[in-house]
């Protein structure tokens, strides 16, 4: 199957945030004084729900120290292995390509100036973007509208079950990366509720996609 437009997720995707993004978890959770195995905290990868149900008393304050941390530590951030090399070649062929995050623009367009890849991507969709985040399909919509796809030679690679039921519910393909490292985090996913169309475990094997 190949590909003429690709929509990526940002966190873990093209991005290695989930160090980060669990740092920032922990940390919080240390602020209310309340410690639980890594594993559980690893549970807030598939939704912060899980935090009111491990004592958090107040999520808005929760969610100020998670954001303090991963803003104090953009700075660790850069591109998986294989992701510059493949946006070359997309952007070699004149692909079309767009960030669909539930991350705000301000982390992410920081990263990808200090990395010079601004210039790779055609938009980004965030959360302040859309009413309703993955895996509804505004995003992707919203996406799809702009850099004029068609859904049919379209591709949604993410790293989470959000990410694959969203393009499934807009009606792209969805490609799931899943390095070993990912999997460390992503520990409560199980495929059979998302049934992803391809998989791949390495970026560069998505240039048999295009």
């Amino acid at each position: 199957m190949k590909f003429k437009y690709f929509l990526f997720d940002w966190d873990g995707c093209l991005a290695n945030t989930l160090p980060v993004w669990f740092g920032g978890m922990k940390e919080a959770l240390e602020y209310f004084n309340i410690s639980v195995p890594d594993s559980t905290i690893k549970k807030g990868f598939q939704g912060w729900n899980i935090f009111p149900e491990l004592g958090v008393p107040d999520m808005d304050i929760f969610t100020r120290e998670v954001y303090k941390y991963v803003n104090n530590n953009l700075n660790t951030v850069d591109f998986n292995e294989g992701v510059l090399e493949i946006l070359m070649q997309l952007q070699e062929k004149n692909i079309r390509c767009a960030i669909v995050t539930t991350t705000e623009r301000d982390k992410v367009q920081p990263v990808l100036e200090k990395l010079q890849l601004a210039d790779y991507f055609d938009c980004i969709v965030d959360r302040n973007d859309v009413e309703k985040l993955k895996p509804h399909r505004e995003a992707i919509d919203k996406a799809m509208d702009f850099i004029q796809g068609d859904k049919k030679l379209t591709a949604m690679v993410g790293d989470s079950d959000v990410d694959m039921m969203a393009g499934k519910n807009a009606g792209v393909s969805t490609i799931w990366f899943s390095p070993k490292r990912n999997q460390d985090y992503h520990v409560h996913i199980d495929t059979k509720d998302f049934n992803p169309d391809f998989t791949i475990d390495h970026f560069k094997e998505l240039g048999r996609f295009f």
